[in-house]
């Protein structure tokens, strides 16, 4: 295994990653890219030319994945008449790698993934790898949500109600970006619909902000001030603010402003910070 920066013909290359294939990644395809762990592996030196009746390229962006068990061969750049040569050095099965050119050559497509340095389909593919998975997630949703028999697949018959429990085997994310679930039996949830976090419920607040310490508490910041009859203490909540920040917080305390509008909440940061907070309307995901 060699690192992400990689020498081909005494040249650097830099390949970009991203977080891993299991997602979430909200909306994979679409950001560009959510791309996987690069690897490359060295294959036995060998010289391999194609001599083609036809050449064509196109400029074309996106992310395909390594198929090949054995890895996928990395090329040449394709000449005018159609020859390229092994560039003896592959990618690993399964790594996930962006392209920003594609050319056929004789009826098979081929990607470029860095300056001179192309694979071909016929070793990779389009559709991510199943990630296995083996744990419990929750439906984030009210009423049902349909079970599909595939990702992209047909409406299996079956449902799953909002705030249940599903336990999840494995992970597929299709060429559109989007994460489905397999829930076993040939089943399968989109990954909109489930979360990790157990999401009791939703709800719209108001909040400012408040430093313990100005105040002479030794608390610190990880809790939030609220109506204790609304929130009790111990209650986790995930606070997101107008601009998409998002706050963890356990409920420790009740302000005066709280304590007599339950629809406020009153959140602990520095001082500096609090100072630009504000007032503000705030989404609150009550979690446990």
């Amino acid at each position: 295994m060699i690192t992400l920066v990689e020498k081909f013909n005494n040249k650097k290359h830099v390949f970009n990653s991203g977080e891993s294939l299991y997602m979430k990644i909200k909306h994979f395809a679409a950001s560009i890219l959510t791309v996987a762990t690069l690897a490359l592996i060295g294959v036995s030196a060998q010289t391999q030319t194609v001599n083609a009746a036809t050449v064509s390229t196109a400029d074309a962006s996106g992310v395909i994945y390594v198929s090949n068990a054995n890895g996928a061969p990395l090329f040449t750049t394709p000449d005018a008449n159609g020859n390229i040569s092994s560039k003896n050095i592959s990618l690993e099965n399964k790594s996930a790698w962006s392209y920003n050119q594609t050319a056929n050559v004789d009826g098979v497509t081929y990607y470029q993934v860095a300056t001179d340095t192309w694979v071909s389909a016929n070793d990779t593919s389009s559709e991510a790898p199943a990630v296995s998975l083996d744990k419990d997630m929750y439906i984030n949703a009210n009423g049902g949500v349909n079970l599909y028999d595939a990702p992209n697949g047909n409406f299996s018959g079956s449902t799953v109600t909002g705030g249940s429990m599903v336990h999840v085997y494995e992970s597929k994310t299709d060429a559109n970006g989007t994460t489905w679930y397999d829930v076993g039996m040939s089943r399968w949830i989109k990954g909109d619909y489930v979360s990790n976090d157990n999401v009791k419920e939703t709800l719209t607040m108001s909040a400012t902000a408040y430093d313990p310490v100005v105040l002479g508490s030794d608390m610190g910041y990880t809790g939030v001030a609220a109506n204790l009859s609304k929130f009790p203490k111990g209650t986790h909540l995930r606070i997101t603010d107008s601009n998409g920040k998002t706050y963890d917080r356990v409920v420790n305390d009740t302000g005066l402003f709280a304590y007599s509008n339950p629809n406020q909440l009153d959140i602990a940061m520095p001082n500096s910070e609090a100072l630009q907070f504000g007032r503000q309307n705030i989404t609150v995901q009550v979690l446990g």
